[in-house]
């Protein structure tokens, strides 16, 4: 049985990957406090809402959009009662009347930490490493040691590959593990506990079924009303209502809103497997399993981070919509707005702010605003903030008047 080995382990083999990912923010969503100046928050200002110290901090959840400080009661991870907005440079509540019912254990630590096991909340590393996605790597560890050291050779000639000892996957449940809301039930000493995350999940494979996923049927607080998210960790359910999820079972079934004929071409935008397999080693269309994925855009060791300019974005989208920048599709300049600004609008709100983006890839129109409060494709981030709705409606409209018998249901279903 593969045990946790740690992320230190990969990097003999894997110093580029563990080079980069090092410096992302997966590894350092939660981390005991090993410096003050890790802790952004403003604790010169005698905010009344903060009733401790900065010395009192242990553990620090997040950087980016937002910090939320933790220390161990009992040995458990309970969090203080106020968090500092990144974004914002405020501080705001944060459980003040429930902190007892938020321990990590069964809040953040599925997601938060790698080799998380329930049974004894114990996990292996702070922070979301290698193994999060690899799987226990203990197996592959020895294998490689034995197949690259010489003095092993000696004796083990005959080893030169094995296989199913890492998990290596392009599959979206991959992310979907964490960027999920929802909850996991478990029996522990005959009371039923729940859990913000999948539980005894293997990457690679589908979300369990013992996981229920947070929807607007469940969840009206963390959806729009048209059934787009609202709040962080849920790309994963939005990509899923995508036409980019559907891109492979859409072609094998000849959906093909282009017409035209379909052959192993395809592929090159059509299917994620196809285009990680090597040349010479590439899946037919038979062949071919896992179709548009979280990876096909995100580089998932961050080793592409730097490159994020409007440029090297639109860039990426052509690869496979080329055909959309043959024709003028949008009212707004080429050179002022991104593919992303109205194809994945900054609909979900973290630390404060609409900072999250739509994953499901699909424009949202000023007239949902209107119906639902939430923002459009038109104004959100700092896209037409000075303008009215109703002026947003009205450009939009002049704009796409050729589609003006389309209903609101019908944009948002990209027909």
């Amino acid at each position: 049985m593969p045990t946790y080995v740690g992320m230190d382990e990969c990097a003999s083999c894997h110093q580029v990957q563990y080079s980069s990912l090092s410096k992302t923010l997966h590894p350092k969503i939660f981390r005991p406090v090993t410096s003050m100046k890790e802790i952004l928050g403003d604790f010169s200002s005698n905010n009344p809402l903060v009733n401790f110290k900065k010395e009192d901090i242990t553990y620090v959840v997040g950087s980016k959009w937002e910090q939320v400080y933790m220390h161990m009661i009992d040995g458990e991870y309970y969090p203080f009662t106020a968090k500092w907005m990144v974004t914002t440079q405020k501080w705001v509540p944060y459980k003040v009347h429930d902190w007892k019912q938020t321990p990590a254990s069964t809040k953040c630590n599925g997601c938060h930490t790698t080799g998380y096991s329930q049974k004894d909340n114990s996990f292996n590393e702070f922070g979301v490493k290698c193994e999060a996605c690899h799987g226990p790597a203990s197996e592959h560890v020895v294998h490689q040691k034995k197949i690259n050291n010489i003095e092993c050779k000696v004796c083990h000639k005959e080893h030169t590959t094995y296989k199913d000892d890492i998990i290596v996957s392009q599959k979206s449940a991959v992310c979907g593990q964490c960027h999920s809301r929802g909850t996991s039930a478990m029996s522990i000493n005959g009371k039923t506990t729940l859990f913000n995350f999948p539980l005894e999940y293997i990457p690679g494979e589908d979300l369990n079924a013992s996981f229920v996923k947070s929807s607007l049927n469940n969840d009206k607080k963390n959806w729009w009303g048209n059934g787009l998210s609202k709040n962080r960790h849920q790309e994963f359910a939005d990509f899923s209502f995508s036409g980019h999820s559907k891109a492979l079972q859409n072609l094998k079934t000849k959906k093909n809103p282009h017409g035209g004929k379909t052959d192993d071409n395809c592929l090159r935008c059509h299917s994620e497997d196809y285009r990680s397999a090597k040349e010479g080693n590439k899946p037919s269309i038979e062949e071919a399993k896992l179709g548009i994925s979280c990876v096909t855009c995100h580089e998932p060791h961050g080793i592409d981070n730097t490159i994020r300019s409007k440029q090297s974005i639109d860039t990426r989208c052509t690869e496979c919509h080329i055909d959309s920048f043959t024709q003028k599709h949008s009212p707004c300049p080429d050179t002022k707005a991104s593919c992303v600004e109205c194809h994945m609008p900054l609909i979900g709100k973290t630390g404060g702010t609409y900072t999250i983006r739509s994953h499901a890839f699909k424009i949202i129109p000023p007239e949902a605003t209107e119906k639902y409060s939430m923002p459009s494709s038109c104004q959100n981030g700092a896209c037409h903030a000075d303008k009215s709705v109703d002026w947003a409606i009205k450009e939009y409209n002049n704009f796409y008047k050729k589609d003006k018998k389309r209903t609101l249901s019908d944009v948002l279903k990209n027909k």
